[in-house]
């Protein structure tokens, strides 16, 4: 979560809160953090994660999991 904090973009329409803990943190043995990207709406944000993300090696063992416009945030 650490380094996709510091490689998050900048932009000026874009904010990106956390990492934090997801409500159930620990989920069949796993770690679980998330991040909240608010854009406008015209703004397309799949781009912008795609960025993100390719930008960062993570380590062997992590899986990401993105989710554009989740149903339930837990």
């Amino acid at each position: 979560a650490r380094r996709l904090s510091r490689a998050a973009p900048h932009a000026p329409d874009v904010t990106i809160l956390g990492p934090a803990p997801a409500p159930l943190f620990m989920l069949r043995g796993l770690y679980r953090w998330r991040f909240l990207i608010k854009t406008p709406r015209e703004k397309l944000a799949q781009g912008l994660i795609r960025d993100w993300i390719s930008r960062v090696e993570l380590p062997k063992p992590v899986k990401l999991v993105v989710d554009i416009d989740p149903y339930n945030f837990l």
